[in-house]
């Protein structure tokens, strides 16, 4: 579902639980620590607000933080993970405005969808999604093929949104200037943000 797709007060409503999760993420990161409880309350205020779970990337914020409670214990990477992506989501201070900085977006397309089965995928940058394994095994899952490198077989490039040390620094990263020079040439593949792909794995 996007946002796109509501109208009135379903998607005021909306808007309004987006805003107050934005806050309870900064609120909960102004130590850039999470502690059990803080983590069990975010769970609770999520299962209360069942909307915010239809959109991205409140789904996936959703879908990691019961996994992360799934078993009862939280590990030392689930809980930094979770932080990321708590970071992200409300904006994660100046490292992250610096990587969504419009040099970057200029590099990314938005195709009408994304189909998965026998095309070519190569991912780069850090995921909310989860672990770069994660996300090679969805695209997996559903027919596509992950390669390592940039060819001009490949038919998308899948970019993290969390970006990379090379964002940070304001250039777009090796892969991600590999396929823009392919496209310049003709090549017909798609460079794709996190959040566009995501999207299209409810289609899939």
């Amino acid at each position: 579902m996007s946002y796109a797709r509501l109208i009135g007060g379903d998607r005021n409503r909306l808007v309004q639980s987006c805003g107050s999760l934005m806050g309870i993420a900064a609120g909960l990161l102004a130590d850039q620590q999470l502690n059990d409880a803080e983590i069990r309350f975010l769970a609770n205020w999520l299962d209360h607000h069942e909307d915010i779970s239809t959109v991205w990337p409140g789904d996936v914020l959703c879908r990691r933080v019961k996994e992360v409670l799934a078993d009862g214990v939280i590990t030392g990477e689930e809980r930094a993970h979770l932080v990321a992506t708590l970071q992200e989501i409300c904006g994660g201070g100046s490292e992250v405005s610096q990587q969504r900085s419009p040099v970057n977006q200029l590099a990314f397309d938005s195709p009408r969808q994304i189909t998965f089965s026998g095309f070519n995928f190569c991912v780069t940058g850090e995921f909310v999604f989860g672990p770069r394994e994660r996300v090679v095994e969805t695209i997996t899952d559903r027919g596509g093929h992950v390669q390592e490198s940039i060819t001009k077989k490949l038919n998308y490039l899948l970019v993290g949104v969390r970006g990379s040390d090379e964002w940070k620094r304001g250039s777009y990263g090796t892969k991600i200037e590999k396929a823009i020079e392919y496209k310049r040439d003709g090549v017909p593949l798609y460079i794709v943000r996190e959040d566009t792909w995501s999207a299209a794995l409810k289609a899939a």
